[in-house]
């Protein structure tokens, strides 16, 4: 063995913490068939997956390594592809993509095939053994209390030692950073750092929500394989509840709101507020594409520390069923949902209508309109009319845009309006909605 390769071993090993390594003899004549361009050292990390690292001048094009019983044409394992990174002084190290796992430790041959920045083949047989050295060992131990929706946060607890394989001594790594990995909303990493203390433990608590999809943790640190471990968890189930009628009659294009509340079931059979819920309709969230406005959709609103909701929505569908629920959840059992019967009411009514005629001869319409329950986002054209009769010839004499469900104050300057007679509002009607008109009115005097 070379005291360069060997050199170069021992330095990969002090620098990256590496598990174990496979270090190769670069024989003179293959190195001079090679033009000096081939140093291998093959190398694994704390997982055991083999990589070979090979240093040569300038890019490579492509990278094949075959590992082999030494004396034998069979190959145990194969690895193509790399990853490069300059190496100060010399060049650039390439290093090969895993190896498969070996079945066992020992010596193998080793052949190396790739393709230099010139387009030049170059090939190198060579051998090596493979053996353990110490290295850096993560554990991850989950808290010995499950979490529930009641008690929520979990304390968890490690420890990151170096590990001799051959005596299977211990020494523990103080003031090391090690990241934990919690899973929160819709499966997102959430990361937490801990220190490790001078026996080389670490611990940190993480609360969960209803939001929470898993209660699955991984460990990281430098030089170490991943630790990964899953808190307990006693489940709940959720229960959604109306504070309002469960049958509405909202107006067609009109908004309105369904209000509740929203529990967990406790280990003691009580409920309890939900705080942090993640409330959800399971029928037409979002309904028409209006311009200008952007897709109508229900949104709910809550305080965030539970149990009240409101679910303000638009309603331009038709009669139906609408279901709230709660999204599932890693700490949640099942869900006992709240439903809510909505017929829509397309029936347009006009209230408390009048024609005054004030001193100065101005004639002012009052009144109000409304569609259906709830609050009408939509306008219409509306026309106030005039008959001598009440009955034909209706002449309008004003067009105003109007909301569906709104007051009725407009005025018509004197000389621009006839006398007597009888005077009405009427829509002509709309998507969906049939015409109306207001009873006939008759001028009177404040």
């Amino acid at each position: 063995m070379s005291a360069r390769t060997t050199r170069t071993a021992t330095a990969l090993v002090a620098a990256f913490g590496i598990a174990a390594t496979m270090v190769a003899a670069a024989p003179a004549s293959l190195a001079a068939t090679a033009d000096g361009a081939c140093d291998v050292i093959a190398s694994t990390d704390p997982a055991d997956a083999a990589r070979v690292q090979v240093d040569a001048f300038g890019a490579l094009k492509d990278l094949r390594v075959d590992v082999r019983t030494p004396g034998t044409t069979k190959v145990l394992a194969s690895a193509g592809g790399f990853e490069s990174a300059a190496r100060p002084g010399f060049g650039v190290r390439h290093r090969s993509a895993a190896l498969p796992a070996l079945a066992a430790l020992g010596r193998y041959d080793l052949d190396v095939r790739y393709t230099d920045a010139a387009g030049k083949s170059v090939s190198c047989a060579d051998s090596g053994e493979l053996r353990y050295l110490p290295h850096p060992a993560l554990t991850l131990t989950p808290p010995s209390e499950p979490v529930s929706l009641e008690k929520p946060t979990a304390n968890l607890t490690g420890k990151l030692v170096v590990r001799d394989p051959r005596t299977r001594a211990e020494t523990p790594l103080k003031g090391r950073k090690v990241l934990l990995k919690f899973v929160g909303g819709l499966d997102e990493e959430i990361p937490k750092a801990a220190v490790t203390e001078n026996d080389g433990t670490f611990s940190t608590t993480f609360t969960y929500t209803s939001r929470n999809t898993s209660t699955a943790v991984k460990a990281e640190a430098a030089g170490a394989a991943p630790a990964t471990t899953v808190v307990p968890v006693e489940k709940r189930k959720v229960v959604v509840t109306l504070s309002g009628p469960s049958s509405l009659a909202p107006g067609y294009g009109s908004r309105f709101s369904i209000a509740g509340k929203v529990f967990y079931q406790g280990g003691d059979g009580t409920l309890h507020p939900l705080a942090d819920s993640n409330l959800l309709s399971e029928r037409e969230p979002c309904e028409v594409w209006v311009p200008g406005v952007g897709y109508k959709c229900g949104w709910f609103g809550t305080s965030g520390e539970g149990p009240d909701f409101t679910w303000s929505r638009y309603t331009l569908h038709g009669d139906g069923v609408l279901t709230v629920t709660h999204g599932p959840g890693a700490l949640i059992d099942s869900v006992s949902p709240a439903k809510v019967t909505v017929k829509v009411d397309r029936t347009l009514a006009f209230l408390n209508m009048k024609a005054i005629k004030d001193p100065q001869g101005r004639l002012t319409i009052q009144g109000s309109t409304r569609l259906g329950y709830g609050t009408n986002t939509e306008r219409d054209p509306y026309l106030i009319q005039h008959s001598a009769d009440g009955k034909t010839g209706w002449k309008t004499y004003k067009t105003m845009a109007h909301w569906r469900t709104g007051p009725i104050n407009r005025t018509l300057e004197p000389g621009t309006f006839p006398a007597g007679g009888f005077w009405r509002v009427h829509f002509a009607g709309s998507k969906q909605l049939e015409p109306g008109t207001s009873p006939n009115l008759t001028v009177v005097n404040p």
